[in-house]
């Protein structure tokens, strides 16, 4: 079910593939509900991040997720899903829509104030705003676990239009499309958009590195969010959709060295000497041509 993790949605795809991109468009929410209702989760987390986004209350988000993948366990057995099952879960779609699109809105709206006008200080500061008042990693997880029951909301609603309501197939259809191109479009630019504002703490030189990760909450912090960024990067296999393909290298390598100051310093030093190498590669080869151009013999 999981054979399309990147399906080409912007065309005419046959029922059965969209049912197989929608499967496999999110890949584990386990992190999510640990995130949101584990033993160290706040009661009331995903309350507040509802609230903060301007989304609907969902009531037990969990619950919801668990009767939605209960009722395709149920399709995928019996070939059809009984309308006693269907019933008490036919307008959660609408509301799971909305929910997705709030929370998507409140993650790029946490996102943006990082942007690289802002000073690096200030950046940081905003960082760890972001992480700890506005919950952006929860956020994200919120936004996998809702984003996974939409999904399986959409092939139940494809597999129900299949059977008894065949003239509105096309236009379920054509929603499951919509929302793959989404979640393929908005949720690798906010993935993007989140590893860059956290790239930025390795700019500068090594001392000014060193200075602004020397305080241990603010390596917990930003090393928390990193995994936060990690995780949704797996749940929404980013790898196999190509969402990371064009990144630049150095933003992959900032992220690697977030751990540890010391390997931030390394990270910093490393990209300086290759610039200074890479300088004197090129002053080397114009040296070489224009010595080539001297030695060159004058014709009569």
């Amino acid at each position: 079910m999981n054979d399309l993790p990147n399906p080409d949605v912007s065309g005419a795809l046959p029922a059965d593939a969209i049912v197989r991109a929608l499967a496999g468009a999110v890949g584990s929410v386990e992190a999510a509900i640990v995130r949101l209702r584990g033993d160290d989760a706040e009661p009331d987390t995903v309350e507040k991040i509802l609230a903060a986004a301007g989304a609907p209350d969902l009531g037990d988000v969990v619950a919801h997720h668990n009767t939605l993948t209960r009722a395709v366990a149920i399709a995928d057995h019996r070939g059809i899903l009984p309308e006693q099952e269907w019933t008490p879960i036919a307008e959660l779609g609408p509301l799971l829509a909305v929910v997705v699109e709030r929370l998507r809105a409140y993650a790029f709206e946490l996102l943006i104030q990082a942007e690289p006008e802002i000073t690096v200080s200030t950046h940081v500061a905003l960082l760890l705003a972001m992480a700890d008042e506005g919950r952006v990693g929860e956020t994200l997880q919120l936004l996998v676990l809702v984003e996974d029951a939409a999904t399986m909301w959409q092939r139940l609603r494809i597999e129900r239009a299949r059977i008894a309501e065949p003239d509105e197939l096309s236009e379920v259809l054509s929603a499951s499309r919509t929302l793959l191109v989404e979640h393929f479009e908005q949720d690798g630019e906010l993935l993007r958009r989140g590893r860059r504002a956290l790239a930025r703490l390795a700019e500068g030189t090594p001392l000014e590195v060193v200075k602004r990760l020397s305080s241990p909450r603010t390596m917990r912090t930003l090393a928390r969010l990193r995994q936060d960024l990690e995780d949704f990067c797996s749940a929404c296999r980013a790898d196999a959709a190509g969402w990371l393909v064009d990144e630049d290298p150095e933003i992959a390598d900032a992220l690697d060295s977030i751990d540890s100051p010391l390997k931030s310093v390394s990270g910093v030093l490393g990209r300086s000497l290759a610039k200074v190498s890479e300088a004197r590669h090129r002053g080397g080869e114009s040296d070489d041509e224009a010595g080539a151009e001297d030695s060159v013999p004058e014709q009569d």
